[in-house]
C-alpha cells in the first residue's frame, strides 16, 4: 500500500448507464458513517438551477440543496473557484456522454488549457465536499465515462481512485427508460417517441455507457470492479463483502441493517433517481430485477444490444480478479 494512503482522498466512482440502481448502490455505501455518498454529483448545476423543478433541486435529506448544510456550503465554495457558466459549459463538453470521449482526447492528447483547468477544478471540487462533510472517503455515482477518464488522472498522490462499473439487464433498463422519460422528475411518463424508436435509443444509450466503462476498466484493471445489479439485490451481503474487500473500507454497518431488516438512509444525495428523495431506501426485491420489456422492444434490443447482454451474463461480477493497488503515480 502506498505510504501516504492514510492522507489521500479516497474516490469511489459508479459507472453504467442510466437505470441500472446507481442510487441505491450510491446510498447502500453512504450508510456507513465514515463514506459520504454525494448522488450524481457532476450534475451539481441541476440542483442549484432554479428552472427545474424542485424534485431535482431537493437534496435526499428533504431540503432544498441550496438550503442543506451540506450543499449549500460545497455551492457557496465553488462559485467562489470558477465561473459558474463557464464551469458549466466545460462540463457538458468533457463529460456529456457522447461529446466528452473525442473532447477528452483531444485535451489530453494536446493538454489544452480547458483541459487542465477542468481536470484541476473536479480535483479541487472533490476535496471541498470531502472537507466540509467530514470525509475521507465519497461516492460519486454520475455514471459518465468521461468523469471516470477524469478521475483517473487525477494525481495518485492525493486521490485514491475505485471504479464500481454496475451493470444491469439491458431488457430491464431499456423498459425503465422507456417508462420514464424524465426520470429525475416527479411528473416522469412514458416516453412520447414510438415505442420501436424509443427501445433503439434506450438500447445503444445502454450500449455506449456500459461499453466505454468497461474500456475504462481495462485501463484501470487494479482499481476496477464490475457487480452485476441482479447479484447485488439479491445477495446484498454478498456482493458488499465483495464491495468492501475491494474499496478496503469497513461496510459492517449497511450490512448489518440489511441483516435486520432495517433501512438505509439516503444521506444527502443530488440528482439521481426519483427514489432518492425518499428517507430510506430499502434492497429491491429478487422480482425487482425481472424484465418486463414487451416482444417488439425485446427484439430491437437484443438486435443492438443482444451482443453485449451475452458477453455480461457469461462473465458475471468480476470480483476474484481485481484488488486495489496503487499504480505508477502521473503529473
Amino acid at each position: 500500500m502506498h505510504s501516504n494512503d492514510a492522507t489521500r482522498l479516497k474516490v469511489v466512482y459508479i459507472l453504467g448507464s442510466a437505470r441500472s440502481g446507481s442510487t441505491i448502490l450510491d446510498a447502500t455505501l453512504g450508510t456507513a458513517g465514515h463514506v459520504l455518498s454525494t448522488g450524481e454529483l457532476g450534475h451539481i448545476f441541476w440542483a442549484f438551477d432554479l428552472r427545474e423543478a424542485p424534485t431535482v433541486r431537493h437534496c435526499s435529506c428533504g431540503l432544498l440543496a441550496s438550503d442543506c448544510p451540506l450543499w449549500s456550503q460545497v455551492w457557496s465554495e465553488i462559485q467562489t473557484q470558477r465561473d459558474i457558466e463557464e464551469l458549466e459549459r466545460e462540463t457538458r463538453r468533457f463529460e456529456a456522454p457522447v461529446r466528452a470521449i473525442p473532447n477528452l482526447g483531444f485535451g489530453r492528447l494536446f493538454r489544452t488549457r480547458a483541459f487542465r483547468e477542468h481536470l484541476d477544478f473536479l480535483g479541487r471540487s472533490v476535496q471541498t465536499v470531502a472537507r466540509i462533510g467530514g470525509t475521507g472517503t465519497i461516492v460519486d455515482s454520475s455514471k459518465g465515462p468521461g468523469r471516470g477518464w477524469l478521475f483517473s488522472l487525477l494525481p495518485q498522490k492525493d486521490f485514491d481512485v475505485r471504479f464500481v462499473h454496475l451493470v444491469r439487464d439491458g431488457r430491464s433498463v431499456v423498459s425503465s427508460m422507456m417508462t420514464h422519460y424524465e426520470p429525475h422528475k416527479a411528473e416522469s411518463t412514458p416516453s412520447p417517441w414510438p415505442s420501436w424508436a424509443a427501445a433503439a435509443f434506450s438500447t445503444v444509450h445502454w450500449v455506449y455507457m456500459n461499453l466505454f466503462s468497461s474500456l475504462l476498466g481495462a485501463l484501470n484493471r487494479g482499481s476496477y470492479l464490475r457487480v452485476r445489479y441482479e447479484d447485488f439485490v439479491s445477495d446484498p451481503l454478498g456482493s458488499l463483502a465483495t464491495i468492501e474487500t475491494f474499496l478496503d473500507v469497513d461496510l459492517s454497518e449497511p450490512r448489518r441493517r440489511i441483516s435486520g431488516g432495517q433501512p438505509l438512509s439516503s444521506g444527502h444525495l443530488l440528482c439521481g433517481n426519483r427514489s432518492k428523495a425518499s428517507p430510506i431506501l430499502r434492497a429491491k426485491s429478487r422480482e425487482a430485477t425481472q424484465s418486463r420489456l414487451p416482444l417488439g422492444p425485446s427484439l430491437v434490443f437484443f438486435s443492438l444490444g443482444g451482443w453485449l447482454q451475452w458477453l455480461y451474463l457469461r462473465t458475471p461480477s468480476e470480483a476474484s480478479e481485481f484488488r486495489p493497488q496503487v499504480r505508477p503515480g502521473r503529473a
